[in-house]
């Protein structure tokens, strides 16, 4: 709510001066407050009831407050999305610390204000919701994607470094926020006039418009200008969306390279080689007028001729790119812009931690190896000596009864003398035989290190379990309509996946 340096979108434009000149001073609303907003649309052109994430001090959700004020501007949207008619949506809202969305914040905002949209969802044809979302925190919380998952929901992310082309949401924002700054100049302005502040109740009037009982001005709806129908599905049709289309390949914003190997070539790619000639051209006249030409030449971007492999459904090959990606790059690289929450994401996720694990277990049977071995040749060195006593003390080496006191784990930092050996020996009890490695605990570990486990072994199949363990206690309260169709779906998969005889 800060209007000191924002900008109505787009670029800041360039503006000449003089420095000896003193620069004129603007009234600005200088409040430090500051909150996020979650918008968007689905591929029919509704927009998504908004959502405002607000910022409070508030330890605990009982003591958490807002002002009544706030709701005055606040509208509600109308859409079907999942429902059986149309119906009228309020505006929701969340509080955290910071006024941001975080991981916990996120989970809690799709099951409150989008699930509810799409009660019916179902992981089953015709019945799921794919759920596009930017990159940013919480997108790879494992319990939000199992439970979204086992609904119907999927989860897609959007192609790196490509929003402005993209993402249909971002095509919205340019317009929503040019007016909601200019909505806050006008208003900052008339209220320094009535010498009024503004704060956080007044968001909602800067955000959908309206009437300004203080200054008696009237705003413009930054939300139904931005996310109108018409606007919505221009903006899937220009991301390529609705209808499905290579539009935002062809546009001037996208990197564009010239064809190799007879590759076809886009129109700004011929203008690419244009400038290429045309560059050629004058560093060549350059050289022959005895300038260093060549070191203006400048060639165009050309196609890869290898380009990153995109591993194959379903494989070994796929999880394992899948858990060594180390950015959204990487995972478009790994599955070509697969949902997140796949088969194989959720196997690659539990590939690392058992990674983890069998690097404990890997230490842990190099240890106890360690423990055999000293044991065998403790036991070796007493049987060819004897036991090691007071009388056949002078028969033994320093280095043979600094062996027998590791076996005995004993603690020889800062020992080096032959009889300090000795007493330390005499002095600590033997060690109890080590415990063997078994071929048991060997195909354990080896079992953790291999990346395609079953999915009832990885969070997706826990988070089913989850569910049936608490639907099964809780029957009782399921109508009779619910129990039946839950009696149907048990008896078809009874059906179709018989116990192996």
């Amino acid at each position: 709510m800060d209007n000191t340096t924002g900008n109505k979108g787009g670029r800041p434009p360039v503006v000449f001066s003089n420095p000896d000149l003193p620069n004129g001073a603007v009234a600005a609303n200088k409040s430090g407050y500051s909150s996020t907003v979650i918008c968007g649309s689905n591929a029919a052109g509704e927009a998504l009831p908004p959502h405002f994430q607000l910022k409070t001090m508030s330890q605990s959700d009982s003591t958490q407050k807002l002002s009544v004020d706030w709701f005055v501007h606040a509208v509600n949207v109308r859409g079907k999305f999942g429902l059986e008619s149309e119906q009228v949506l309020p505006t929701t809202f969340g509080m955290n610390e910071r006024g941001g969305i975080n991981a916990i914040e996120l989970d809690k905002y799709i099951k409150k204000a989008i699930l509810p949209l799409y009660p019916d969802a179902a992981d089953v044809p015709g019945k799921r919701v794919l759920l596009k979302l930017d990159s940013g925190p919480g997108r790879m919380n494992l319990d939000m994607l199992a439970h979204l998952r086992l609904q119907g929901v999927y989860v897609i992310p959007g192609v790196p470094n490509t929003t402005h082309v993209t993402q249909e949401t971002d095509q919205n924002y340019g317009l929503y926020k040019s007016i909601y700054r200019a909505n806050l100049e006008l208003l900052s302005k008339a209220r320094q006039q009535k010498r009024k502040t503004i704060s956080v109740i007044n968001l909602p009037l800067l955000v959908f418009g309206g009437y300004d009982y203080i200054t008696k001005i009237v705003l413009t709806n930054a939300f139904e200008r931005a996310f109108s129908l018409e606007r919505n599905l221009s903006c899937w049709k220009k991301c390529g969306a609705v209808p499905l289309t290579p539009l935002p390949l062809k546009s001037s914003q996208v990197r564009h390279q010239l064809s190799v190997n007879g590759s076809p070539e886009t129109q700004e790619a011929h203008r690419l080689k244009e400038i290429e000639a045309l560059n050629r051209f004058h560093c060549d006249l350059l050289t022959s007028r005895g300038f260093l030409g060549d070191t203006l030449k400048k060639s165009a971007p050309r196609l890869r001729k290898h380009l990153p492999a995109i591993t194959a459904p379903k494989s070994k090959e796929r999880i394992m790119a899948i858990k060594n990606a180390k950015a959204a790059r990487q995972m478009f690289y790994a599955t070509g812009g697969q949902h997140l929450n796949s088969d194989e994401f959720f196997q690659a996720r539990e590939h690392a931690k058992r990674l983890e694990k069998a690097k404990e277990v890997q230490g842990q049977k190099e240890k106890r190896l360690l423990l055999q071995a000293a044991e065998t040749d403790a036991r070796a060195l007493l049987s060819a000596h004897g036991p090691l006593t007071e009388e056949t003390y002078k028969d033994y080496k320093v280095k043979v009864i600094k062996q027998l006191c590791k076996w005995q784990q004993c603690k020889i930092d800062g020992i080096s003398r032959k009889e300090q050996f000795f007493d330390l020996y005499r002095t600590t009890p033997e060690p109890p035989p080590p415990e063997p490695w078994t071929g048991e605990e060997e195909l354990d570990m080896q079992e953790l290190l291999k990346p395609d486990m079953p999915m009832k072994k990885t969070q997706l199949g826990v988070a089913a379990k989850q569910m049936a363990v608490a639907t099964s206690h809780n029957l009782a309260h399921l109508d009779q309509e619910t129990r039946h169709k839950l009696l149907q779906s048990l008896a078809t998969f009874e059906r179709d996946h018989p116990p192996p005889s």
